[in-house]
């Protein structure tokens, strides 16, 4: 029998500036470029964006209002371009990282019948 041996996806751990709110959280940002106008209150978020540019000869203006409500506890990240954003992948800290695999660690080291069985194998 072949030893068992368990992989995991290797994590990005890449810091991403964000904000964990919840009903008492309260905001009011803009983007470097003043393009994006948002605020939080009472669990809505609120992105109001206008722009203009040119695209070669074409004018594009851009007006609009976007109301999110999140549940407490969501994280949001901040994009340079668009503000608070609400990410497409779940979010945790470096400690949520770090009791992740130490629970991970304890799951995949195996049964004494794992163990054992290797043993007999010589694997």
């Amino acid at each position: 029998m072949e030893k068992v041996e368990y992989y995991t996806l290797r994590p990005n751990l890449k810091q991403i500036y964000g904000k964990k709110v919840d009903k008492t959280t309260e905001f009011t940002e803009k983007t470097d470029d003043g393009t994006v106008h948002q605020t939080f209150k009472n669990l809505t978020l609120t992105t109001e964006i206008k722009r203009k540019e040119n695209i070669g000869k074409i004018k594009v203006e851009e007006e609009s209002k976007i109301i999110v409500k999140v549940p407490s506890g969501t994280i949001l990240i901040w994009n340079e371009n668009e503000g608070f954003i609400v990410p497409q992948y779940q979010m945790c800290t470096l400690e949520d990282v770090e009791e992740d695999i130490k629970n991970m660690k304890e799951i995949y080291k195996g049964d004494a019948n794992d163990t054992k069985r290797n043993e007999d194998k010589n694997v």
